[in-house]
C-alpha cells in the first residue's frame, strides 16, 4: 500500500505503551503464578484471527497473532517467527468479545515496531476522538486506509468502578467557563433545545444580558456522560468516564468469575451514542443497570472489516 493512503504513522518506544502487567492484575491478584499457565492453556484452544487480511498471503510473515480459548474473555499472544518457526513471546494481553461496535476513521496510529502494538486515535462520523489498543495491530498493520471508515469493535478493562451519587453537584467558577455555560444554554433555550449551525459564531458574539449571568454556576453531574482518553503519549488508551449502565452480562474466565457491564461513554445530540462492553472482576463492588458508574478503564479496539460506501 503507498504510504501516503495510510493514516498518520507515529512511531514511538515501547516503553512509553506501559506493558501489560497492569492489565493482567485486572485478572487476577497473582499474575506472576497464573499468567504462565494461562498462556499455555489458551494455545491449546487458539485460532489466528485474520483481521482485515483476506487471505494468508496477507498475513505478516514474522509475527503469529493467536487469541485463544475460545470464548467471551481470552488471551492474545504475538508470536515473533523465524523461517516460519516460533521462537519466542514478544507479549500477550487479556481480550474481550464485544457486541458493539463503532462507525470511524483512523485518523492516527501512535505503534511500537518492536513489539507490533499500537494505539489508533479514531474519528466518529460527529466528529467526536476516542482512542483505544488496537487488539489486531499484528495482522492489520499494512491493511489501514486513511479516509476510510471501519466497523470497529470496542470493549474495555475496568480498573476500578463506583457508583455516581445522586445529586452530585460541581460549581464552575471560572470565568470563561460561566459564560460558555449561560451563552451555549441561552442559544439552545432560543432554538427549542436544536443546535444552530453557526453554534461557534453565536458562541462567540454572545454577551450576558445582567449580572447574575456572570454568577457562578452549580451542575448537576449525576447523570453526566463524559470520556477522557489518556494524557501520556502512546497510553491514550488509558481511559477515565462516567456513564449509565444499559446492560448487564457475566462470564468466567480460568475460574475467575467477570461482571460484563454494557455502559454508554458518550452520548452527543443527533448521534448514536458510544457504548462499550466493560468486564470488571465480580469479587468487587457491583452495579445496577441504570445506575451511573464512572472510573479508570483500559480501551480495546478489533477490526475485522470496512463500511463499503
Amino acid at each position: 500500500m503507498n504510504i501516503k493512503q495510510q493514516p498518520e504513522m507515529i512511531e514511538i518506544k515501547c516503553d512509553n505503551f506501559g506493558g501489560h502487567a497492569e492489565h493482567w492484575k485486572i485478572l487476577t491478584s497473582q499474575p506472576d503464578q497464573d499468567v504462565g499457565l494461562w498462556l499455555h492453556t489458551a494455545l491449546d484452544a487458539a485460532n489466528f484471527p485474520f483481521g482485515l487480511c483476506q487471505d494468508e498471503q496477507d498475513l505478516p510473515q514474522n509475527i503469529w497473532l493467536l487469541q485463544g480459548p475460545q470464548d467471551t474473555i481470552q488471551i492474545t499472544q504475538l508470536i515473533a517467527v523465524k523461517n516460519h518457526k516460533p521462537k519466542h513471546l514478544i507479549t500477550a494481553f487479556p481480550v474481550l468479545q464485544s457486541p458493539y461496535r463503532l462507525s470511524a476513521k483512523i485518523s492516527r496510529i501512535l505503534s511500537c515496531p518492536e513489539n507490533c502494538e499500537a494505539v489508533l486515535r479514531l474519528e466518529l462520523d460527529n466528529g467526536s476522538v476516542i482512542y483505544g489498543y488496537d487488539a489486531l495491530y499484528a495482522v492489520n498493520q499494512k491493511q489501514y486506509q486513511r479516509n476510510i471508515s471501519y466497523n470497529i469493535e470496542v470493549n474495555a478493562w475496568a480498573y476500578n468502578l463506583e457508583q455516581v451519587p445522586d445529586k452530585e453537584t460541581m460549581l464552575i467558577e471560572d470565568p470563561a467557563a460561566i459564560r460558555h455555560h449561560r451563552a451555549l444554554n441561552d442559544i439552545l433555550s432560543k432554538n427549542h433545545g436544536e443546535t444552530p449551525d453557526d453554534l461557534q459564531d453565536q458562541l462567540a458574539a454572545w454577551q450576558p444580558s445582567c449580572p447574575e449571568d456572570e454568577m457562578p454556576v452549580t451542575l448537576d453531574i449525576s447523570k453526566m456522560v463524559a470520556y477522557l482518553y489518556g494524557e501520556s503519549i502512546g497510553q491514550e488508551d488509558e481511559a477515565w468516564f462516567q456513564g449509565d449502565i444499559v446492560g448487564k452480562t457475566s462470564s468466567v474466565f480460568m475460574d475467575k468469575k467477570f461482571i460484563l457491564y454494557d455502559v454508554a461513554i458518550m452520548r452527543e445530540e443527533n448521534s448514536q451514542p458510544v457504548i462499550l462492553r466493560l468486564a470488571y472482576p465480580e469479587a468487587k463492588n457491583q452495579f445496577k443497570i441504570g445506575q451511573y458508574i464512572r472510573g479508570n478503564i483500559w480501551i480495546q479496539f478489533k477490526i475485522y472489516d470496512k463500511i463499503e460506501n
